[in-house]
């Protein structure tokens, strides 16, 4: 994802999808994306562009046939 995909994503999520989504995160365990998302929401980002960003970087990270799979988990 580009920046300007992760701040279009970030725009679109409301605060209780951003809640759903990290939730998520706790319930399957993901220590590494919920430690990303806490840093940068105290280093001063929105919590949805916090979100948006962990979710790109999962996506950067993983191939192109991962994606829909990422974005369904998420």
């Amino acid at each position: 994802m580009t920046t300007k995909e992760i701040y279009k994503l970030a725009n679109e999520m409301t605060k209780q999808e951003v809640l759903n989504v990290v939730g998520g995160w706790e319930k399957e365990n993901e220590i590494e994306s919920i430690r990303t998302y806490n840093s940068l929401v105290n280093l001063g980002d929105s919590m949805q562009l916090a979100c948006a960003t962990v979710i790109a970087k999962k996506i950067n990270d993983k191939g192109e046939s991962d994606i829909y799979r990422i974005a369904y988990e998420s």
